[in-house]
């Protein structure tokens, strides 16, 4: 499987999973105090979670189609660089709704977190000589 297909896969998957996390919350969040009222911890944590499992997944895709016109060669780098995003857009939600749920569990966010860093660096890195960028 190329790093293509497995980017738009997950954006594919990924988009409606997202969209259906979102309703979910909207039926816990429309009571009154429900996820510890607006502003607390765990609602903010919450609509950070479900952000992040709408919006990774179209990242990970516009990676795809951006980089797909390419004459590019799969490599290990870029395909490490897909899986780090696609691991990371995975457990950042769960990590965040985690969170939401006990608080004390916070140091579970900083993998999914670097992980998508080091996707997104691995895959500028390899596809920045085919793009003629300065």
């Amino acid at each position: 499987m190329s790093v293509y297909q497995l980017l738009l896969g997950y954006a594919l998957y990924g988009l409606p999973v997202g969209l259906l996390t979102g309703l979910g919350i909207s039926l816990i969040a429309d009571k009154d105090g429900g996820w510890g009222g607006y502003g607390s911890f765990r609602r903010r944590a919450a609509r950070l979670g479900h952000v992040s499992t709408v919006m990774l997944p179209l990242i990970g895709g516009f990676f795809a189609l951006a980089l797909m016109g390419l004459d590019v060669r799969d490599t290990g780098f870029d395909r490490l660089g897909g899986l780090l995003w696609v691991l990371g857009g995975i457990t950042l939600p769960i990590a965040l709704f985690v969170t939401a749920w006990r608080r004390s569990l916070r140091w579970l966010l900083p993998a999914p977190a670097l992980a998508l860093t080091a996707g997104a660096a691995c895959i500028a890195i390899h596809f920045h000589s085919y793009l003629e960028l300065p």
